[in-house]
């Protein structure tokens, strides 16, 4: 299991945004070896840039959610959470994994819920040695555990697992189908998966400048090359075995018009907690961690990060005010008995 050592050696942004931008060096093609190899492990060290940064504006939930009026971010992120447990009909002592956990803000919020038990796929020594920490906090060792694999190759026996979900994980996979198809082999006949994760809606239009503008910044600044549109999320479900049982955009069925999500990243739910993910909050903590950079009191490539991370926000704000991006498409579907 990793260590403090192994959270202080991944936790230098500068040379971990350098690994990073090596993905773009990568082929386009979803077929290529080195790509399927290569993107999981850079993808890892993206995550070791910005996790920190993640923590201060998000908490230990790093999703989006469809809110309803009333609510804050972390209201409707912990409501999302225990939606997906129901939908999959969670309970104890069924085993359960959570693909590309983060640091277990939404195993803590399912596993309190449902008394599952858990286990945390993830490829970042930090966010599991963050993730630990949160875990023991919350006292459910008994229940919640981590396993450091890259999610397209879990050493793990077929049919482990009796469920199996993830929140906006599925897009840093170098290849869908390959992992969709790992996902049937990990879950039991009869078992189910609810994936929520970010795709394009039928609104985008590969011929707008636009939108293909959008679609790189979104992209290149959250290391999901290469999304998928919602119909192909489905098909290639489909193609790695599984039934569907539903699929939608949950933005669109289940959020209000009157608060979207990405209202997170607008500054329209103002809070002293959401100040950090308003436009001016992250700008301030931009100026702010370039200054400390400039005095050694943080790590070199802060301030790189922090732009790095607007330039995302306001990406992901444009495209789901034009309705062309979704972070929340689920695919709900069964593993069919034999």
């Amino acid at each position: 299991m990793p260590t403090d050592v192994d959270e202080q050696r991944s936790g230098n942004p500068r040379q971990a945004l350098r690994d990073y931008h090596q993905i773009q060096q990568l082929s386009e093609s979803q077929e290529d070896a080195a790509r399927i190899e290569q993107q999981p492990k850079l993808v890892s060290r993206f995550y070791d840039a910005v996790t920190r940064f993640y923590e201060f504006g998000w908490g230990t939930t790093f999703h989006f959610s469809p809110r309803r009026p009333g609510e804050n971010l972390a209201e409707s992120q912990r409501r999302h959470d225990r939606e997906i447990g129901e939908i999959l009909r969670l309970k104890p002592g069924m085993k359960v994994a959570d693909i590309g956990c983060g640091v277990a803000g939404p195993m803590i919020t399912i596993a309190q819920a449902t008394g599952a038990s858990i286990t945390g796929i993830n490829f970042s020594p930090l966010q599991i040695a963050r993730g630990e920490r949160f875990v023991a906090k919350a006292g459910l060792n008994d229940t919640c555990q981590f396993l450091y694999a890259n999610f397209m190759d879990v050493p793990l026996e077929d049919e482990t697992f009796d469920a199996i979900y993830s929140f906006e994980a599925v897009c840093h996979a170098p290849n869908n189908l390959l992992l969709f198809q790992e996902l049937y082999r990990l879950v039991k006949p009869g078992g189910e998966i609810a994936i929520v994760d970010w795709c394009f809606t039928d609104k985008f239009d590969a011929n707008d400048a636009r939108h293909q503008d959008l679609r790189r910044r979104i992209e290149t600044n959250n290391a999901t090359p290469d999304l998928l549109t919602t119909g192909q999320q489905v098909e290639t479900v489909q193609q790695a075995g599984f039934e569907i049982i539903q699929a939608i955009d949950q933005q669109a069925e289940n959020g209000n018009p009157l608060t979207p999500w990405y209202m997170a990243l607008q500054g329209r739910d103002f809070s002293l907690s959401s100040w950090a993910r308003t436009p001016t909050g992250r700008r301030f903590t931009e100026t702010v961690t370039k200054f400390l950079e400039l005095l050694r009191i943080v790590p070199a490539g802060t301030g790189e990060t922090a732009t790095f991370l607007n330039i995302a926000a306001d990406a992901l704000v444009e495209a789901g005010e034009l309705e062309i991006f979704t972070p929340s498409f689920l695919v709900h579907a069964r593993k069919p008995t034999p």
